[in-house]
């Protein structure tokens, strides 16, 4: 029997009726232009919002993941082992030969890319600050000498489309920490690119996780959070915190109330990731 995939895009973007036999964990989504990115079998596919017209775009042994769209739908810039630890690696949208753009001994995990996609944003633990400590990376399309984008630490990071701020978080965390209150949570910046300034954005008594910032063209930036109502009765490490659910969360790009976007009671919402044009 054929099932049927559904799986979630930010901004309720959703690739349903994929219909192909025996397909299962489809990751790491990636839209643009009617047309979405994933990793499935460890290689990088392609194909129309509505599930049709699928497209293996590699086909190696290694494990190539984390596509994303570059802005302007030319590019996918994804990430691969092909060579012992993660790089960074681009190719056309529509396929053909992949160029490997870093050559770093420590894993380069793709975040996505500059406003006028000529740069991949990634992340990686080089010992820029800390050994072992995560920081944001940017390297041309054309290859050469990647730099640190001046966040100190840095995990996941959205630029807006204008590329005049970047959202990100600061905090190393790990995708899969759910249910997690405390002071190394994954937190919310946003930093003025041309000023180098900085703005914290948090809400209340919620001290979770406010996992991959997307800034929205909206006003907002979007992020996954398994926030719970009564957030200041409840206990870190409690029964009650291991009830918690990861959702689609929305808060102002100036600071504000946080707005939740997704209504989610069960499984596990990770990977998000936006579009170009927010």
């Amino acid at each position: 029997m054929k099932k049927c995939v559904l799986f979630l895009l930010t901004l309720v973007l959703f690739l349903s009726g994929w219909c192909f036999a025996d397909v299962k964990l489809l990751r790491h989504p990636s839209y643009h232009n009617g047309k979405v990115a994933f990793s499935y079998l460890g290689d990088i596919w392609v194909a129309n919002e509505d599930g049709s017209n699928p497209q293996r775009l590699t086909v190696h042994k290694a494990r190539d993941i984390y596509p994303r769209f570059s802005p302007d739908g030319k590019w996918i810039a994804f990430s691969s082992n092909r060579y012992g630890n993660y790089d960074v690696f681009v190719m056309p949208s529509e396929g053909g030969l992949p160029t490997q753009l870093t050559f770093h001994s420590a894993s380069d995990t793709v975040v996505g890319w500059s406003a006028d996609s000529k740069r991949v944003l990634f992340q990686s633990s080089r010992g820029l600050m800390y050994p072992g400590i995560p920081n944001l990376y940017e390297v041309g399309i054309e290859g050469g000498l990647e730099r640190a984008v001046s966040t100190d630490w840095g995990y996941s990071g959205s630029y807006s489309q204008d590329g005049a701020k970047l959202a990100f978080n600061r905090h190393p965390m790990v995708w899969w920490r759910q249910h997690y209150r405390g002071s190394y949570a994954a937190d919310l910046w946003v930093m003025d690119v041309k000023a180098k300034s900085f703005n914290h954005l948090a809400d209340g008594d919620y001290k979770g996780n406010y996992f991959w910032p997307m800034y929205a063209s909206d006003g907002f930036i979007y992020f996954v959070s398994d926030r719970m109502e009564g957030e200041s009765h409840i206990k870190p490490g409690s029964r009650e915190v291991l009830k918690s659910t990861n959702n689609i969360w929305k808060i102002p790009v100036s600071g504000g109330k946080a707005v939740q976007v997704t209504h989610h009671t069960s499984g596990r919402l990770f990977f998000p990731s936006i579009s170009g044009d927010g």
